[in-house]
């Protein structure tokens, strides 16, 4: 038993000084290889900061303190393929990137185990297990060696945050960033301790007072997770009326309105002088032959642009006077 440990020893050992390797085993780590690896990690990371600051001096002013999470995220914003053409920041990215992809595959079980609790849920496992790895490698990058725990049970409340989260976006017809999915959570709990407490459902009023919200932002965010109906959704159970029955008809109200508005036009405008009603017509396209310029209504008929002009605003007062007459509204005909 002793020689088949040593021997696994020995060659997860060799795994770690060949860099090379981009694939691993979902192979399980003892506690003792685990810390091994977790601690050749912090070192890695904390050279590749130094080296990155060393080697690029203007990075210093966004220098991260030392712990995991923020030294994690300088080496994803700044170590770009650009800079890591130095052979020494080359060398310990891959370095880094090879630690980090042998701690998740060890702890790929922890996160498919973890996602099969959410199976119940609207997203599917593939997504689930998607969404589990995410929140591992997160707990990877955040994790401090040390703090003495097993990773596994550091990266298990990772796992299940992200779920969570992923699980409350879908769960909404309109997606919600997590501090959303936090004020609904407080918001429901201040609801039930209202409603509890008072014996009352309580009023917007009083979780917004309650909660430190506006009532806008209260009501707003109400409905953006309003739980949606469906249109063939029957109004009552007694009958089979749907609720796009109860909904108009907008393209025939627009059809309607057009043709009524077309009928008032041309009544008002047996009125007005054939010279009048040509200008109109040219200037607007009430035929439906387009628009033209005062230039162009010029030289068909001949006369000059200011002649059109006043053509067209005399005909215009007609209109106004005729409908003014009639009890129709002026601005109606010009819509």
């Amino acid at each position: 038993m002793k020689t088949a440990r040593r021997k696994r020893s020995g060659q997860t050992s060799t795994k770690l000084d060949d860099t090379s390797i981009t694939t691993f085993s979902s192979d399980l780590l003892t506690p003792e290889e685990e810390r091994e690896l977790l601690t050749s990690f912090w070192d890695c990371k904390s050279e590749l900061v130094r080296v990155l600051l060393r080697h690029f001096p203007d990075l210093r002013s966004v220098r991260p303190p030392l712990e995991p999470w923020p030294m994690a995220q300088f080496i994803r914003e700044y170590c770009t393929e650009e800079r890591a053409e130095v052979r020494d920041i080359r060398r310990l990215r891959d370095r880094y990137i090879h630690y980090k992809h042998r701690l998740a595959s060890a702890n790929i079980r922890l996160a498919a185990h973890v996602a099969k609790r959410f199976r119940h849920h609207s997203l599917a496992y593939s997504d689930l297990l998607q969404e589990a790895v995410c929140g591992l490698m997160q707990a990877i990058d955040r994790f401090d060696v040390s703090h003495g725990t097993r990773l596994a049970t550091y990266a298990t409340w990772w796992i299940r945050q992200t779920l969570q989260i992923a699980v409350a976006r879908q769960s909404h017809l309109v997606s919600l960033s997590p501090h959303h999915l936090q004020e609904l959570g407080l918001l429901q709990q201040e609801s039930e301790a209202l409603a509890h407490g008072g014996k009352h459902i309580p009023s917007p009023q009083e979780l917004a007072s309650r909660t430190g919200s506006s009532l806008e932002h209260l009501n707003h965010l109400q409905t953006a997770t309003r739980t949606p109906v469906s249109l063939n959704a029957v109004l009552d159970d007694d009958s089979d009326f749907k609720l796009t029955e109860a909904m108009p008809d907008t393209g025939t109200l627009i059809a309607q309105e057009n043709n009524e508005r077309q009928e008032a036009l041309s009544f008002l405008m047996e009125n007005l002088r054939p010279r009048e009603r040509k200008v109109l017509d040219l200037r607007f396209g009430l035929t439906g032959n387009g628009t033209h310029s005062l230039r162009q209504i010029g030289h068909l008929l001949r006369i000059s642009k200011e002649r059109v002009r006043q053509i067209q605003n005399r005909a215009l007062e007609k209109l106004k006077a005729n409908a003014e007459r009639v009890g129709w509204e002026p601005t109606l005909l010009l819509e």
